[in-house]
Parts: structure tokens; sequence; C-alpha cells
């Protein structure tokens, strides 16, 4: 027993050194390579009329509807879509159907405006989310008319298709009650 207590100052620093190789045993342990995400890029190679008619072939849900939409347009800078009503979303990939049929299939539409911007009129369809606006300000003035008419035609009864002129043109595209 005194053999034990003469040497007990080496009890401490034999604790550490166990320690310290049983955390170095630990972290070498659980040293493994991080798995690598890699995203597949799908290659869309589909006419507008391909994406028009598989969309009527098979029922899509809410969700998938909207990421459709929002792969097949680009949005301005802050421009927030995720509470817009569903049947905006059909309503927005009707139009970049249009686009597509004026424009040919390499062109993206921008939408410009959903439930983001705080200067709209004060009862605007904006604010409930059923109302987008898809700049035009960058196409030929007879392509815009081409597109003005067809997303009217396309929409009669459903929605009001609205060419916003000015400094910052537009088409504005709301529901009906």
């Amino acid at each position: 027993m005194q053999f034990i207590l003469k040497h007990i100052y080496l009890l401490a620093p034999v604790l550490a050194i166990a320690l310290l190789v049983g955390l170095y045993q630990l972290v070498q342990a659980n040293r493994r390579p991080i798995p690598k995400f890699v995203k597949e890029e799908v290659e869309d190679t589909w006419s507008p009329e391909e994406y028009m008619k598989h969309l009527k072939a098979r029922k899509f849900n809410g969700g998938e509807v909207h990421r459709l939409l929002l792969r097949r347009t680009r949005q301005k800078a802050g421009v927030y879509l995720e509470s817009l009503e569903p049947a905006m979303d059909t309503v927005g990939l009707t139009i970049v159907n249009v686009f597509h049929n004026v424009l040919g299939d390499d062109y993206t539409p921008v939408i410009t405006s959903g439930n983001d911007y705080p200067f709209h009129a004060r009862k605007s369809k904006h604010y409930e989310n059923k109302a987008l606006d898809f700049r035009i300000k960058y196409v030929p003035i007879e392509k815009r008319r081409m597109i003005v008419i067809g997303v009217e035609d396309r929409l009669r009864g459903r929605c009001r298709v609205i060419w916003e002129k000015g400094e910052a043109e537009h088409l504005h595209v709301e529901l009906l009650d």
C-alpha cells in the first residue's frame, strides 16, 4: 500500500496519455472521405407542344407543376413565387408555351413579379398570389404583339391579360374571379 501511495503522482500523467491515445484512435476511426454530391443534369429536349401534351397526358401534383414553371422561366432578383395559387402555375406554363411558339424553344421568359413588389395597385391580384408579370421589354415589337395576342387567346375566360407599356414594359396576367 505504501508503494502505491509513494507513486500516485504518476497516475495523472498515465491517465492523460491514455486519454490522448484513445482520442487519437477515435479520430482515426472516424476519418473517412466525405462523399461528394453530384447533381445529375438532365437535358430537356422537348418542344413547347410536347410539354403541353405531356402536361395534359398525366396529372401533375401542384409541387411538380410549380417546379416546372420555375425551371422554364428565369425570375428577376427578389421575385417571390412560393405562395402562388396552383392555377397560376398552369397559367405561367401556358404563357411560356406562347413565348416558345413565337420566339423559339431557346428563349427563356423572365417573370418580373409575383407577390413581391410593394408598389402594385392597392387591390392588385399580386397580393392574393393570383397574378404574374412577364418581361416583354426587350422583345421586338412585332413579336410582342404576337405574344400578347397568343396569351389572350389561350387564356380567354380564365385570366385578364394587360400589356403594360412604359419604362418597365411587361405582360400582366391575373386570374379572373
